[in-house]
């Protein structure tokens, strides 16, 4: 899962790109569980991970206000949010329903 910062992530939106960001905090114990649920995904969707506390602003304006969220981009739209640690089937259910469709 590759680390991105906010201007990365804001030229993915304005490439209207499909992907899912993972919002979390290195302090974070469900994050660090999430990111191993995330590993279990073999959807070719790429997923993205963004430290929140590295552009706080810029975490407000996506509206994050808890941590772990998976925010689900299609065409470059945030079309789902999922607020809190879900096993990999779930998040995999989630990429079909809303991206990969």
């Amino acid at each position: 899962m590759e680390q991105l910062t906010s201007s990365q992530i804001k030229e993915k939106i304005s490439n209207g790109e499909d992907f899912v960001l993972k919002m979390f905090a290195v302090w974070c114990g469900p994050c660090k569980q999430l990111t191993e649920e995330l590993k279990k995904i073999t959807s070719g969707v790429p997923i993205y991970e963004f430290d929140v506390e590295s552009d706080i602003e810029f975490s407000k304006s996506l509206g994050v206000r808890n941590v772990p969220v998976l925010k689900f981009y299609k065409e470059g739209v945030d079309i789902h949010t999922m607020v809190g640690l879900k096993p990999a089937q779930v998040v995999s259910s989630l990429i079909l329903e809303h991206i990969d469709n």
